[in-house]
């Protein structure tokens, strides 16, 4: 059993803190506003080692047939950066292959919860299972928390105008490049973070130099075909940027590019990795007939970049 877990920690955290643990169990795939509901009751008990047990890789990509990889709203790096904002402790991640999927409800919180972790409080969303089966639900729980010294808390969904805020709701705006609802499902701008590669210079030509992306994690979800005013964290500072994810119709291409312009950046970014925050679609992709009609656009894009960037800075986007 104890090749199925392994403890990672990040600088945020504090691991050193040991003993009864605070438990709560979930994937947390985009830390959305639901899952900061189950964080902000986990951080009620300062007492004990405030625990979150997620999985690697995306459980659904193991579970389904074909091992079809599930766009992924945060990476693993990505996703205990956010969970330790919230005064976690320890984020545990367990490696879900097979041999875990069968593992009994039972064998999970005695194995794991109970062994491993020291759990005396349990923290679940209202939705949440485990287990083979998924056998490890509400009822399952609350009619054996006695017999496991378990003092239990099921967190209610969090609606947002009327609507329940799920990890599939943000990939479905996301998917639709509607980075906005994103944002406010996910409490933050969606991010995306990528190493500068060498790409072909058309932009430096025309003005409007860029860093090209090679996106860190195959799984990422990346926004459709479109461009997007941007946020940039690149060498230790924030900078307002324009995005352009698509396939350079204008120039002929066929491949899809992400490629940013930092605007007022004026320096190397190759081999770094920059994070984008994605503020607001601005449009869709587009043919023009000539560079000149393409880089007045451009013109344009960058301009109005510029003003939702010192919008989301005033704090003044609906987040």
């Amino acid at each position: 059993m104890s090749d199925l877990i392994k403890i990672h920690t990040d600088k945020h955290c504090r691991p050193d803190k040991t003993g009864p643990a605070a438990v709560t169990v979930g994937t947390f795939d985009g830390v959305h506003r639901g899952h900061q509901q189950i964080l902000t009751a986990l951080s009620a008990s300062p007492s004990l080692a405030r625990t979150v047990v997620t999985f690697e890789p995306h459980p659904q990509s193991v579970i389904r047939k074909g091992g079809e990889g599930v766009p992924l709203l945060t990476s693993t790096d990505e996703k205990m950066r956010v969970l330790c904002r919230y005064g976690v402790d320890r984020v545990c991640i367990l490696q879900f292959n097979e041999a875990l999927a069968q593992l009994s409800a039972e064998e999970f919180v005695q194995e794991i919860l109970l062994k491993r972790l020291q759990a005396s409080r349990l923290v679940i969303g209202y939705n949440h299972s485990f287990g083979r089966g998924r056998e490890g639900n509400f009822e399952f729980l609350h009619a054996n928390r006695e017999r496991f010294g378990i003092e239990l808390e099921v967190v209610g969904p969090f609606y947002l105008n009327g609507e329940v805020i799920s990890s599939t709701k943000v990939r479905h705006a996301l998917d639709a490049g509607d980075v906005e609802t994103a944002g406010r499902y996910l409490g933050r701008p969606y991010t995306l973070s990528g190493r500068v590669v060498h790409g072909d210079g058309r932009g430096r030509q025309i003005g409007f130099p860029t860093a090209n992306l090679f996106i860190n994690h195959p799984d990422k979800l990346i926004p459709p075909l479109a461009v997007y005013a941007v946020a940039v964290e690149a060498l230790g500072k924030i900078w307002p940027g324009a995005l352009a994810i698509g396939t350079r119709p204008t120039f002929g291409g066929s491949n899809r590019t992400v490629e940013v312009h930092l605007i007022g950046f004026d320096g190397d970014l190759y081999d770094q990795t920059i994070e984008l925050q994605f503020l607001k679609r601005l449009r869709g992709e587009e043919r023009y007939p000539g560079v000149e009609e393409l880089t007045q656009q451009m013109r344009r894009d960058v301009e109005e970049s510029g003003v939702v960037y010192e919008v989301w800075k005033m704090g003044e986007l609906d987040y």
